[in-house]
């Protein structure tokens, strides 16, 4: 029933019909115009007016009032989102929106940029004449070009920020992009934050890490920065100067100074079997510090701060990821967000020397199996668990390096030999070759990685 039939009863209800004979002579004297509402069938036309359009006047305030709600809930989900908006930035830097839906764009060629240290007065250089800095003017001169890298994780479903972790970046790009260890940014963090020196704060994205090398590319959405300048590590010397600049203990800009202790030592990193090529300092290094900056006292860039040896009866022993290891890395996790031409061969091994092997007695020196990599195709080969691999491609192998020596140049899916001897329970030894192929190593990863089921 519509509204108008529902008001049409209400009035015959309130005022009966008349009969004719009971009309004066007044209601027949105001002419034909009113025959048609007379009120033998409609009541008083007033009244029918009252309740009629005071019906359709309190429908139409209600749905005023209806849209004015919708409009006030409106504006107070705005207001809201606005303000989480604004609590988002402050916590997590500006740019965090972006870093959310967006992916770093990769593809193109990047060779590691060379710039020229900044220049200062003559007085923070050292009098010498050789334009090195003073400890000071390389503090002023190169502190904007590190940065604090604060990583956070949602570590449970009641939190938004559950945890972070505390790390230093380089500045390699006027545009935002910054070099760091892989192992400050590991662990599928929530966001990731950026401090620059001016203490204003940025979100990053990754561009690519690589755990192996523990290195790792950061970008964030400003321009205008002071980029670092980087130098081949191999023009350094045992008792040079160098400066460690980064965040150790969440303290921005921390200045430590030192000299070189050694250079060309092969640290194993603490994520699958790659050795770096790294500086030996003994300047302070603490957590913080990894990804962070070593100079030279030219200013210029000659390793990334990654590890410390950490134990009570070790001090002032610290690394730095030299600068002429570290190049082709960051340059193709630019180019490619991954090191695409890596290979991996599909074992874990112990490396057992010559004199180990008399120690122990074994046959034989080389690569003793500790396991296998069944999605590798070296599983599907006559190898087990047990054997010794003595040789790879016609060449000795006993260590990790050597090992890596025996497979450099060639790229995933070239054919490999190796010889393997393997002693049986009475003690001798049978001597067999196995040929396999090398398999992609997808340990570097491009931005961030999902976890699959």
């Amino acid at each position: 029933m519509d509204l108008f039939e529902k008001n049409l009863q209400e009035i015959e209800k309130r005022y009966p019909a008349q009969s004719a004979e009971s009309e004066t002579a007044e209601d027949t004297n105001e002419g034909a115009e009113n025959t048609e509402a007379s009120p033998k069938t409609t009541g008083r036309k007033g009244d029918f007016d009252d309740i009629f359009w005071g019906s359709v006047m309190s429908a139409s305030y209600k749905r005023q009032y209806r849209a004015s709600d919708v409009v006030k809930t409106v504006c107070l989900g705005l207001l809201s989102v606005l303000i989480l908006y604004m609590i988002a930035t402050i916590v997590f830097g500006k740019g965090w929106f972006s870093v959310l839906v967006d992916r770093a764009g990769i593809g193109t060629s990047f060779t590691l940029p060379l710039y020229e240290p900044p220049k200062l007065d003559e007085s923070y250089y050292m009098p010498d004449g050789s334009g090195r800095y003073t400890t000071e003017g390389l503090a002023k001169a190169l502190s904007p070009s590190v940065v604090s890298v604060i990583v956070y994780y949602d570590v449970s479903p009641t939190t938004v920020v559950g945890g972070s972790v505390q790390g230093s970046g380089i500045i390699i790009t006027e545009d935002g992009y910054i070099v760091t260890n892989a192992h400050v940014i590991d662990k599928s963090p929530l966001l990731i934050k950026v401090v620059l020196h001016d203490d204003t704060a940025y979100a990053a994205r990754v561009v690519g890490s690589d755990p192996k090398s523990d290195i790792a590319v950061l970008k964030i959405e400003k321009t205008g920065l002071s980029p670092a300048v980087f130098a081949d590590s191999d023009s350094v010397s045992p008792g040079e100067d160098v400066v460690a600049i980064g965040n150790p203990a969440g303290l921005y800009g921390t200045i430590t100074k030192g000299v070189v202790s050694a250079v060309g030592r092969e640290i194993r990193t603490d994520i699958e079997n790659l050795e770096m090529e790294c500086i030996q300092i003994d300047a302070a290094i603490n957590p913080g510090n990894s990804g962070g900056a070593l100079f030279n006292m030219w200013g210029q860039v000659v390793g990334i701060i990654s590890s410390k040896l950490s134990a009570t009866y070790y001090d002032g022993i610290g690394f730095a990821i030299s600068t002429k290891a570290a190049k082709p890395i960051i340059e193709q996790l630019m180019e490619n967000g991954s090191i695409e031409d890596r290979v991996r061969i599909g074992i874990g091994f112990i490396g057992v020397d010559e004199m180990t092997a008399d120690s122990y007695g074994y046959p034989c020196a080389g690569l003793y199996i500790a396991s296998i990599d069944e999605d590798c195709d070296i599983s599907s080969t006559e190898l087990l668990v047990g054997d010794f691999i003595t040789h790879i491609n016609g060449k000795k192998v006993t260590s990790l390096s050597e090992t890596m020596d025996s497979v450099s140049g060639m790229k995933p899916g070239d054919e490999v030999t190796a010889d393997v001897v393997r002693i049986d329970p009475k003690g001798g030894t049978t001597s067999f070759q196995i040929t396999f192929k090398l398999e992609k190593d997808n340990t570097a990863t491009q931005g961030f990685v999902e976890k699959k089921d």
